[in-house]
């Protein structure tokens, strides 16, 4: 069902909103992204229930076929018992679908996610329509004659037509909820977007492109919102259903959930397009604070943080470091404090480790050092390149001074994004049905029976 479909796509950008965690910078013990695993749990449970219940019913509508051109052909009384026999093993097993289909829905109503979304009592619509349906499969044990299987055949029919227009009803109301809880964190990321980019444009990033990108989500969201506004004031309305969710002519029903359906849909791609601006806000924003700090040494540079650094050039260099490994070339002139091991590695660099301070100096001589609590200083020409989380300054060699910070956050942020809200969603879920609710339904056929 499309209503459903669009439940989930609506759910997997909402997690995208939460696993992009560089914006959002919100955690909870019962995130949007733990509640869509767990409704993917209970989906794919009602799913097994629902498939199993359709393989019956396919089966039994295969049996009443054959029982039924075989009573065209003999139109004896053994064929015609038999088709008796067929006939309401099949309308059994079609209410048997019926209902999974109600328990599936009824599951997905009273997720707590979904708590005060629908402003009636839905799950006790459910439990009557149910009850209406073990009605009907009474009737129809306890039918003999051709009149009396008829009856419960139209209300059946009447009864499963009502049921799917109440079901994409009461879906579309929990899309709503879903949508409303997008825009709102749409917001928020919004906010944490526009941070982070006037961050990166006071570290002399080159943000151009950011901000128009950022520009472009928040028109996007902009324009959700005024397609999400044009459906909430069509519920409002609610044309063909009561004020508390049954429907009270099909015909109105049809037209509101066929024009709620148009309008959601224009609404689900305006906020996938915004999903999908934000993803490569995020990617382009991660690229920026994740690559190396580059810079020129043409007198003293300073570096104290954590990370590592490599430096290369003309240098005289004085370091300390928590836990450090260095690694320098072999032309160069390293003396260390005497604290932990040396290693002449095969390409003739030599590698110190666990060491605390140490002196190096030569010409074009290169440098790795990486560890915490590293703090160095170089004076000579060459260049230097930083990654990692602190500061560094430089002065040249007339005293003019440049001082950034280099943190790069996107060593801590989570990149494991495996919610795509592309249409990928199955849409063979546990509530597979026709969206035309016409009277072609799969439990007509018995009424031209014998």
């Amino acid at each position: 069902m499309k209503n459903r479909h669009r439940l989930n796509i609506l759910t997997s950008l909402i997690a995208v909103l939460f696993i992009l965690s560089l914006f959002s910078g919100i955690a909870s013990a019962s995130n949007p992204k733990e509640q869509y695993e767990k409704a993917q749990r209970q989906y794919q449970i009602n799913k097994e229930k629902y498939d199993s219940a359709k393989e019956k019913f396919n089966k039994a509508e295969e049996r009443y076929n054959a029982a039924r051109l075989k009573f065209k052909s003999a139109k004896n009384d053994k064929s015609r018992a038999e088709l008796k026999e067929r006939t309401k093993e099949y309308l059994e097993r079609a209410i048997d679908q019926m209902v999974a289909h109600l328990e599936a829905l009824k599951s997905r109503i009273e997720d707590p996610e979904y708590t005060g979304a629908i402003p009636f009592n839905a799950s006790e619509n459910i439990d009557a329509r149910i009850m209406q349906l073990e009605n009907i499969r009474t009737d129809i044990q306890q039918a003999n004659t051709r009149q009396e299987i008829e009856e419960p055949i139209r209300e059946l029919r009447d009864i499963w037509t009502r049921i799917r227009l109440e079901t994409r009803y009461y879906l579309g109301i929990l899309a709503n909820h879903r949508v409303s809880v997008f825009l709102e964190n749409a917001d928020n990321v919004s906010v944490r977007v526009n941070e982070t980019i006037q961050q990166l444009k006071d570290q002399g990033e080159d943000t151009t492109k950011l901000e128009r990108d950022a520009s472009r989500f928040d028109n996007q969201v902009d324009e959700a919102k005024e397609s999400y506004q044009k459906v909430l004031d069509l519920y409002a309305i609610h044309r063909g259903f009561d004020s508390s969710g049954i429907v009270t002519s099909n015909q109105e029903a049809q037209a509101f959930v066929r024009e709620s359906d148009s309008l959601q849909k224009n609404t689900l791609k305006e906020l996938k397009d915004a999903s999908k601006q934000l993803r490569g806000l995020f990617e382009d924003t991660k690229k920026l604070e994740g690559k190396d700090k580059k810079t020129i040494v043409n007198g003293t540079l300073e570096v104290s943080g954590n990370g590592r650094a490599v430096l290369e050039g003309d240098l005289n260099v004085t370091l300390s470091a928590i836990n450090g490994t260095l690694i320098v070339s072999g032309n160069a002139n390293v003396t260390t404090d005497g604290v932990g091991t040396r290693e002449v590695l095969g390409n003739g660099d030599v590698k110190y480790q666990g060491f605390g301070q140490a002196t190096i100096e030569g010409d074009n001589i290169n440098i790795k050092i990486s560890g915490n609590g590293i703090n160095l200083t170089a004076t000579g020409t060459g260049f230097a390149i930083f990654n990692g989380n602190g500061t560094y300054r430089t002065t040249d060699k007339s005293n003019n001074t440049n001082e950034s910070d280099s943190t790069d956050e996107s060593s801590n942020t989570d990149e494991s994004d495996n919610t795509d809200e592309s249409d990928s969603t199955d849409e063979s879920d546990s509530t597979d049905e026709s969206d035309n609710t016409d009277e072609s339904d799969s439990t007509d056929d018995p009424s031209t029976s014998g």
